[in-house]
């Protein structure tokens, strides 16, 4: 780990070169219009890079190649510690927003989700470090296009970890799910505003909805086997006579199903998929159970919850 403390150190004085840039031109009006000094900046982001030992997964055409990382051990080894991930954050918040260099960047972490926020630490202050990550990289999403939210949407779905898909505010982590959420949304917002059409073509579409539709298909297998997981749980638990769908099944279902995810979901599904979704939620439904809410302990996942 000796290697990677030195390269964060590295990359931390790196960083501080390109602060040092950018107050410079801030305060400065030179006569070229800094383009020496751009030039730089540029170098130095993408020499923190190749230090990272991140390259890019995708071909000149959009296209997934042949030499996509599957470890990126140097990557994973610095972002092991919390200082390697106060590197990443910072490293992001000064990358050019929307441009190739942050979706390299996003796509190594879209593929670690699970690395990165799988677990909360137990350390308050590291806890808060990985939530500053996770708030930075949901950031970033906002600013991307089209093809980059496919990308990164893609990354998810062809990683070897599951995400860990939890409800936003689990008390054992959200931050895949924040940043997941952020994909979804900015899709949406891109989909829906006419401003924004021109911004992408047919092929961005095509690969977002493909992106979007194993994606979807991984959210969903993932919510069916936590529900077949409670419902094998209180099985065992329950009395005779007594429903196993009822009060505190449904605390459960809404403590454990991503139901913001599935929320956000709902713009880019086709019928098929919307019609499942509302098998589910109605067969999650605790017996009886009306749209209240469950004695204020939280909303049952019934189909009201999930489909507005």
């Amino acid at each position: 780990m000796l290697a990677a403390r030195v390269t964060i150190e590295d990359g931390l004085c790196l960083l501080l070169d390109v602060d040092d840039i950018d107050r410079f031109l801030q305060f400065n009006q030179l006569q070229d219009g800094g383009i020496q000094l751009k030039r730089r900046r540029q170098a130095l982001l993408e020499g923190l890079a190749t230090s990272l030992q991140l390259v890019d997964p995708l071909g000149n055409n959009g296209h997934t190649v042949g030499s996509v990382p599957k470890d990126c051990l140097v990557f994973l080894r610095l972002v092991s510690l919390p200082k390697g991930r106060k590197l990443l954050a910072k490293y992001l918040e000064l990358l050019f927003p929307g441009g190739e260099l942050m979706r390299i960047v996003c796509m190594a972490i879209f593929r670690h989700l699970r690395f990165l926020f799988g677990t909360l630490p137990s350390d308050s202050r590291t806890a808060e470090i990985s939530n500053i990550l996770a708030r930075v990289v949901s950031s970033c999403v906002r600013g991307m296009d089209l093809g980059a939210l496919s990308a990164c949407l893609a990354a998810v779905v062809c990683s070897s970890e599951q995400p860990p898909l939890r409800p936003l505010g689990s008390p054992a982590g959200d931050g895949a799910s924040l940043i997941l959420n952020s994909v979804l949304e900015r899709a949406t917002e891109l989909l829906t505003d006419p401003h924004a059409a021109s911004n992408y073509n047919m092929t961005n579409r095509a690969l977002w909805q493909a992106s979007f539709d194993e994606f979807f298909g991984l959210l969903t297998k993932y919510c069916v086997n936590k529900y077949d997981s409670i419902m094998q749980s209180r099985l065992m638990e329950a009395s005779p006579n007594v429903p196993v769908i009822g009060a505190d099944t449904a605390i459960s279902f809404s403590r454990e199903m991503p139901v913001e995810l599935l929320r956000a979901s709902l713009p880019h599904t086709d019928e098929h998929q919307r019609q499942m979704l509302l098998d589910f939620t109605q067969r999650s439904m605790p017996i009886g159970a009306s749209n209240s809410r469950d004695g204020g302990n939280g909303t049952h996942m019934n189909s009201e919850s999930v489909l507005s």
